[in-house]
């Protein structure tokens, strides 16, 4: 007999080269070496190349072509492309279902707050009413998916974050996305005082990797389990 129980889902966020997927592949590594199964993965989105056989591969990539490779997928239509976003962070959420009622913890990389803070800086020129249209984005998205039981950001110094991201990827920020980049910071942050039963922040400069991971195990290990009653069930604060 299934239990009611689904497991947990857990996203880590925060703005590029913060170290998410970093800290994802070294989570695993450690519950792998633990004897432990390790959790269900869903990638961000600059890991999903290759093939474009599932739905949200597909949508992805028809973001990327309209923005003609543009970093923040920004194709000049930014109610347009916000809303394809969250129909790819939904399809994900459907994806992971079977893992979920399985019992297993699910780990988004990025889940749809990275969709509703970028979004919002997009759509809004005023970091004040950015933090606004954050909330709304959210509670819009909670009508079709849960938001995560526990969201995790990750923050570091934005510069050093920045050089990181620009290594990784072999290319350079202008000088307008660093700006971006600076203003989703804070928003990140913020999400924890607005939901701070949902929402942790970690700072990697205080820590070295076996110390965070600890702390995020340790998190993901005291967030309990969730009836399952449907994608909307879950408000925003």
């Amino acid at each position: 007999m299934l239990s009611n129980h689904r497991g947990r889902l857990i996203s880590i966020e925060g703005i590029n080269g913060v170290g998410k997927s970093y800290l994802t592949d070294a989570l695993i590594a450690a519950a792998t070496e633990r004897g432990q199964r390790p959790p269900h993965v869903i990638e961000e989105f600059s890991r999903r190349t290759g093939s474009t056989t599932d739905l949200g591969r597909r949508l992805l990539h028809i973001l990327i072509d309209a923005a003609d490779g543009e970093y923040f997928l920004r194709g000049g239509f930014p109610r347009s492309e916000t809303l394809l976003l969250l129909a790819i962070k939904m399809h994900d959420y459907e994806a992971a279902l079977p893992a979920l009622l399985a019992g297993h913890t699910v780990i988004e990389g990025r889940s749809i707050h990275t969709t509703a803070v970028y979004q919002s800086l997009l759509l809004e020129p005023d970091d004040n009413t950015a933090a606004a249209r954050v909330g709304k984005i959210l509670h819009d998205a909670s009508r079709w998916r849960p938001l995560p039981d526990l969201t995790i950001v990750i923050t570091d110094d934005v510069q050093a974050a920045i050089e990181r991201a620009e290594a990784r990827d072999g290319r350079r920020f202008t000088d307008e996305q660093c700006g971006l980049l600076r203003r989703a910071a804070p928003l990140f942050e913020r999400l924890a005082t607005t939901a701070p039963d949902r929402v942790r922040v970690l700072d990697r400069r205080e820590h070295d990797t076996a110390a965070l991971v600890d702390t995020i195990t340790s998190w993901i290990a005291d967030t309990p389990a969730h009836l399952f009653e449907g994608p909307a069930t879950t408000s925003v604060r």
